[in-house]
């Protein structure tokens, strides 16, 4: 019976995803230009502020409409922008936005307005301490690659320090290349550092393909998602075989799992949820934010509850409102995201993790998916897998 079960769940997570048509019907506010272009740029398409593919089309009542196709039960994060990240949509008040949050159903037409636009001035530059560009030939295309490393790290050249791998490196520590908002992990790091809370270490930001990023980040494939998926694997190994060689190359890095960390949210959290299972030999320190646990029919569950225990230390949390509402389609009271997290512990404690020890598992109160509350959780995160010697 449970064989009949187990061949009937991976069936299902198998079949092409329902889909749905979203039009965007767009007001601009006044003053904007009338030749300009609105461009749709969000998580479903890399991030890109002006991609041709993502234009929408300028309406006789003076509106602009886009309509798009997705998978049902997609969640979706976007914005609007004239073009670039410099002229991104704004509040009433010329404030930042957070993201627009949208979880496919039916078709629909979502009615919105645009207070504002950015005035085009470029992001100002936003890193702090010593942040170094790294070039690695051979490593996907040319990936950018920056490494912070931590105070004092020429003036000791025998020392050496433990490293954290961190994905969607564009959002790491500089507002100027972020397509979401930055986590601040230079300043959150070195202020931890110098507090004696977190072991010096060095940060290494790898930057997502764009329009590769949902290959690259989802170890199982899921059709009809709406892009590229299921290379999650090979891009895993790309950075053990390419990147890291040239990082333990070009600065002092410690060897072995125990000093190696992966981190990453939504499905960079997937990654490194994966890693801990798929590679414990390379990275034994993880921090999994927002993990997209119900990607694939649950796979990750499956992974964790299939498996045997990794001896690495694991990090993973979730926001309560990590789609702006609650969504709770089991009538808990609990958001379903969160019923994941709590599945997720409960798998890994029976597992034999133990909290406190090589686990932590974090609920935040009314967060949401963005880089803002992860930049708020990393330092938890650091002060757990990288705690200073008492």
């Amino acid at each position: 019976m449970r064989r009949c079960l187990l061949v009937l769940l991976l069936a299902c997570a198998a079949l092409p995803a329902a889909a749905a048509v979203v039009t965007f019907d767009v007001k601009a506010p006044a003053g904007t230009p009338t030749d300009a272009i609105l461009y749709l740029a969000g998580d479903f398409q890399g991030w890109n502020p002006g991609a041709p593919d993502w234009t929408l089309a300028r309406q006789a009542d003076g509106h602009w409409r886009r309509a798009a196709t997705f998978a049902a039960g997609q969640a979706l994060q976007f914005k609007f922008t004239l073009g670039s990240w410099g002229s991104v949509e704004k509040g009433p008040a010329g404030e930042e936005l957070q993201n627009r949050l949208l979880t496919v159903g039916a078709d629909t037409t979502l009615h919105l307005g645009v207070a504002n636009w950015a005035d085009g001035a470029p992001p100002r530059d936003t890193t702090t301490g010593d942040v170094r560009r790294l070039e690695v030939p051979g490593f996907c295309g040319g990936r950018d690659v920056w490494v912070w490393l931590p105070a004092g790290y020429d003036a000791d050249p025998q020392r050496r320090f433990p490293v954290l791998y961190m994905l969607d490196g564009q959002n790491v520590f500089n507002a100027a290349t972020s397509f979401a908002g930055e986590w601040e992990a230079d300043e959150s790091a070195a202020r931890l550092v110098a507090a004696g809370e977190v072991e010096p270490l060095i940060i290494v930001a790898v930057a997502n393909g764009g329009g590769l990023r949902s290959l690259e980040y989802t170890p199982w494939p899921l059709a009809g998602f709406g892009g590229p998926t299921g290379g999650g694997a090979q891009h895993l190994q790309a950075i053990i075989d390419v990147l890291m060689p040239a990082v333990d190359a070009a600065f002092r890095t410690q060897a072995g799992p125990v000093h190696t960390g992966l981190c990453g949210s939504s499905f960079g959290g997937l990654m490194a949820l994966y890693a801990a299972w798929a590679r414990p030999d390379v990275f034994g320190r993880l921090a999994a934010l927002s993990p997209s646990l119900e990607w694939a029919g649950h796979a990750p569950l499956q992974m964790v509850a299939s498996r045997p225990h990794p001896d690495v230390r694991l990090y993973t949390d979730m926001g309560s409102r990590e789609e702006g509402n609650l969504h709770d389609d089991d009538g808990n009271g609990v958001d379903d995201l969160v019923d994941d997290l709590r599945e997720l512990r409960a798998a890994l404690l029976t597992g034999g993790f133990t909290e406190g020890r090589d686990l932590r598992v974090v609920e935040d109160e009314g967060a949401r998916h963005n880089e803002a509350f992860w930049a708020r959780r990393l330092p938890g995160a650091l002060a757990f897998l990288f705690p200073a010697a008492r």
